[in-house]
């Protein structure tokens, strides 16, 4: 498959180094002309100056191609390095995110869709907690939620898990990956990485389309890497009608992705647990796949309150439930030692 770059290089200073290192911010698109503009400018209003910017496009039918490009043009002096890639076929979330960290020199790694937008001292908060915490290879933050539009009146809310066991001080990469195995703590869009981190574990897993985030997550901690939390709001996440997730249907209990992740859920969940988890689980999953296939999957009160009641008694979010205390419950015993 034919894959074609539009690149502007400018030379990088010979006194870059670990104080000030290159950051790839990597912003990835499919139709995002709405929006894309908004994404492209909070890039350029960054306060850390040593970035390159790379647009990574999954063969939008929209004129986001055009419009990056015109931005990229006129804006690449203010980057270490531009580039935009695009592709003549569409091939998914992962791939996109794949594309665009192949071809980033950055030592670091910042994605953003092209519908969100980031913090104006977004990477230099980043930058600076890291140097803190020098065994920090990849950092979940602070995000906050719009609907449609960035403006106080379309504020929804502020996602701040830094009181989550989960991202404890105490918390070790063992323990995040028993509790990822249950739950995805991560918000992706509010998370930096090390470029050698996604290296090392083989980048994101293409063989689901739609996700991209988990599998990686799983995939870290897995091999002994801890994430950590940065206690600052970094990234404004918009949600909206065009947007992916809101491609399916919101009349829906539980939307398709539920059901489309099974196969992420069959490679790296299921081999990972025991075979009574794994029977709850399988459970649960024909549980929901039932209940969407007699119709009974619609968001209306009747239909809420049978499946409020079915939640409550599942066996596998009863048994979900308490792993997840038992685990959390370690991790506060290792803060009192």
């Amino acid at each position: 498959m034919e894959i074609n770059t539009l690149g502007n290089k400018h030379e990088i200073e010979d006194n870059e180094n670990h104080i000030n290192p290159l950051v790839s911010i990597i912003v990835i698109t499919y139709n995002s002309a709405k929006f894309v503009l908004e994404t492209l400018e909070s890039a350029k209003a960054q306060t850390y100056q040593n970035i390159e910017l790379i647009v990574t496009d999954d063969c939008s039918t929209d004129d986001t191609i055009e419009i990056c490009k015109r931005w990229i043009e006129e804006n690449n002096a203010r980057f270490v390095k531009t580039e935009l890639i695009t592709i003549e076929k569409n091939t998914g979330i992962p791939a996109n995110c794949n594309r665009g960290v192949k071809v980033a020199q950055g030592e670091w790694i910042k994605l953003i869709a092209g519908d969100d937008i980031l913090d104006i001292n977004c990477i230099i908060s980043f930058m600076k907690f890291c140097l803190s915490e020098p065994k920090a290879m990849v950092v979940e933050s602070i995000s906050q939620f719009f609907l449609e539009e960035y403006s106080k009146e379309n504020f929804t809310r502020r996602q701040n898990f830094s009181d989550k066991p989960f991202f404890h001080l105490k918390s070790i990469a063992k323990q995040q990956y028993e509790m990822l195995l249950r739950k995805n703590f991560i918000h992706a869009p509010s998370t930096f990485l090390k470029m050698q981190l996604i290296n090392d574990v083989g980048g994101y897993d293409e063989s689901n389309r739609y996700m991209e985030d988990h599998p990686l997550w799983l995939k870290i901690t897995q091999q002994g890497n801890k994430i950590f939390f940065l206690k600052q709001v970094t990234v404004f996440y918009r949600i909206h009608n065009s947007s992916v997730f809101a491609s399916f249907s919101k009349k829906k209990l539980f939307n398709d992705f539920y059901l489309k992740r099974r196969s992420l859920d069959l490679k790296y969940i299921y081999p990972n647990i025991s075979l009574f988890e794994r029977t709850l689980k399988h459970i649960e999953y024909y549980r929901i796949k039932l209940i969407d296939k007699i119709g009974f999957n619609r968001n209306q009160f009747f239909f809420k309150l049978l499946n409020y009641i079915a939640y409550r008694l599942s066996p596998y979010n009863i048994y979900i439930k308490l792993k997840l205390k038992k685990l959390e419950k370690q991790i506060n015993l290792n803060d009192k030692t």
